[in-house]
């Protein structure tokens, strides 16, 4: 007697630990959040991402100058070296050395300035990103959500039904535009036309 009434504690005692796990698990709402292409993606980032690209080909055709004058310093040693004096050729083999460092310095340069630069536009519209992701969890009940983008993650598959990348894109913009400093009255602005309005 004893012993079956043990054994169906015991049996209620798993059940009751199922049935509690399982409603646990019921109530763990997950989503997946892209915060690269959401940053890429929004109006802001767009923008950033153009002034950016402005740059840096600016930054890569002024380095690519520097590169062929160069090699042209370097084409000229090695086709004149029998006819220059000693003279001319150390000063030609000091400035292809003093080039060759500054290309060197020019483009670790440009890659700090690339780099922080893409971490600012990163921080800000990031900074603007985790208020609206935090929201969005509380408006939809989410308990986690789980940035792709973020290799440290680890996601080895996901329903693409739980993805909430262009949820987040659309607020993004949103919140932007209410962000937006109104006109204020009495100051012309462009019509919809595109003309000033008096």
């Amino acid at each position: 007697m004893n012993r079956r009434v043990l054994l169906t504690g015991a049996i209620l005692t798993v059940w009751l630990s199922g049935s509690a796990f399982a409603q646990t698990t019921n109530a763990v709402k997950i989503g997946v959040l892209n915060v690269f292409r959401a940053i890429a993606e929004c109006a802001e980032g767009k923008q950033a991402n153009e002034g950016f690209q402005r740059k840096f080909e600016a930054k890569k055709e002024e380095l690519a100058k520097r590169q062929r004058e160069l090699q042209d310093l370097q084409q000229q040693l090695q086709s004149q070296s029998k006819t220059l004096n000693d003279e001319s050729r150390t000063a030609l083999s000091k400035s292809i050395d003093d080039k060759t460092t500054d290309l060197k310095r020019a483009q670790e340069d440009g890659d700090k300035e690339f780099t922080d630069l893409r971490n600012q536009i990163f921080n800000r519209i990031g900074n603007r990103l985790a208020p609206i992701v935090q929201q969005y969890s509380q408006e939809y009940g989410y308990t986690f959500i789980l940035d792709s983008s973020n290799q440290a993650t680890q996601i080895v598959y996901s329903d693409p039904a739980i993805e909430i990348t262009d949820d987040i894109v659309k607020r993004l913009d949103a919140s932007q535009i209410s962000s937006t400093p109104a006109v204020p009255a009495g100051v012309s602005g462009p019509s919809p036309s595109g003309k000033k309005t008096n």
